[in-house]
């Protein structure tokens, strides 16, 4: 059946093409899962050429097998229901009236590239066995964002510029999930004081930040520009200081080279004592508790 034919009659972006002119390929490396990194996330087999908009405003789209990053400078959902998996993609948008889109994201690559946001931003957004990098925030969450199995890396930190990166970060959200994830802010510090502010940030800049699982992750360490590997919501300077709902649980911090996670330390802002707030076994790899 002709491409065009299939895709008047359903909606289905990408999956084939007139011409295999530009496909990409590369052999699966999956491994029996640990931490997630390259041979647990990331799109495997052939790509075909995306031949769909860039903006999508159609509901129940699904994008799969698709090279979208050769074709687009982004990706904006402006719809709900749409569905990606085993792509490599550019940014990818969700912000379509403050919650009124949403999408689905497995095993697929995301390279943002120099973009001073996040490489994945918006609401009601699902990653799944993704790997995720550029952007100045590898995912940047609103409200109902879902982040699993995942590798989040790769920050844009351009010289003579003063960003503050993030692997994951929320100015404001709730019902947020981050399980079992490599979370790595790598940028090293720049002489214009860009660079790092944690692996994962929760601050109450622009909402409240609330109910938020973080489980089973690896925080990965970065002794030159991350002052603590998370920031745990509590923001008494911030419009919407107090953070509640926040689960901490099961979560492994590297030491790095200076035995600390971050400059300063593993963990800092995280108010025990707020409204369901938990923070329950998270140590060290060598297995030493981590309190707040």
């Amino acid at each position: 059946m002709a491409c065009g034919l299939l895709a008047a009659l359903v909606p289905l972006l990408g999956a084939c093409s007139a011409s295999p002119e530009g496909a990409l390929s590369r052999a699966s490396t999956r491994t029996t899962p640990g931490w997630p990194d390259a041979s647990t996330t990331g799109w495997t087999g052939s790509l075909s050429p995306y031949t769909g908009p860039c903006t999508i405003e159609a509901a129940d789209v699904t994008i799969r097998n698709s090279d979208v990053k050769a074709s687009c400078p982004y990706l904006l959902i402006q719809a709900t229901g749409v569905a990606i998996t085993n792509s490599r993609l550019p940014r990818v948008e969700s912000t379509f009236h403050d919650g009124g889109s949403s999408v689905s994201i497995a095993d697929s690559t995301v390279e943002a590239g120099g973009f001073s946001e996040g490489a994945v931003w918006g609401y009601n957004i699902t990653l799944t066995r993704s790997e995720v990098t550029g952007g100045q925030h590898s995912v940047h969450a609103n409200d109902h964002v879902t982040v699993t199995d995942s590798w989040l890396h790769g920050q844009y930190n351009p010289a003579g510029q003063g960003y503050h990166t993030n692997a994951f970060i929320s100015n404001g959200g709730s019902h947020l999930v981050v399980r079992h994830n490599t979370l790595h802010c790598d940028s090293i510090l720049n002489s214009t004081d860009g660079g790092c502010t944690a692996d994962l940030s929760l601050f109450g800049d622009f909402g409240p930040v609330r109910d938020v699982t973080v489980e089973e992750n690896l925080f990965r360490a970065n002794a030159s520009s991350i002052s603590y590997c998370t920031f745990g919501g509590w923001s008494p300077a911030k419009p919407y200081p107090t953070a509640t709902g926040i689960r901490y649980v099961r979560n492994v911090f590297e030491r790095g080279t200076n035995g600390k996670c971050g400059v300063y330390g593993p963990v800092t802002s995280f108010q025990t004592t707020a409204t369901g707030n938990q923070w329950v076994d998270n140590r060290y790899t060598d297995g030493t508790p981590v309190n707040p």
